[in-house]
């Protein structure tokens, strides 16, 4: 069984990755209707050093689960 923190280590991970796309998605939308100025790119925040947060979380999942094929 997995245990309990390497699971909730996953649904964080992916929590602030929907966050995040959904973030840069209203960026992009408000670019687009010249309701603010900037950048016209849907994935720039999946492109930027903050992606590194939520990948350290699957990362922490993805070796909870390695871990637990070697002990047994």
């Amino acid at each position: 069984m997995i245990k309990i923190k390497y699971l909730v280590s996953l649904a964080i991970g992916l929590i602030m990755v929907f966050v995040l796309q959904t973030i840069s998605y209203l960026n992009w939308l408000l670019v687009d209707q010249d309701v603010i100025n900037g950048i016209r790119d849907q994935y720039l925040f999946l492109k930027t050093p903050l992606m590194i947060i939520p990948v350290l979380f699957i990362s922490y999942f993805i070796y909870g689960l390695r871990s637990k094929k070697t002990k047994d």
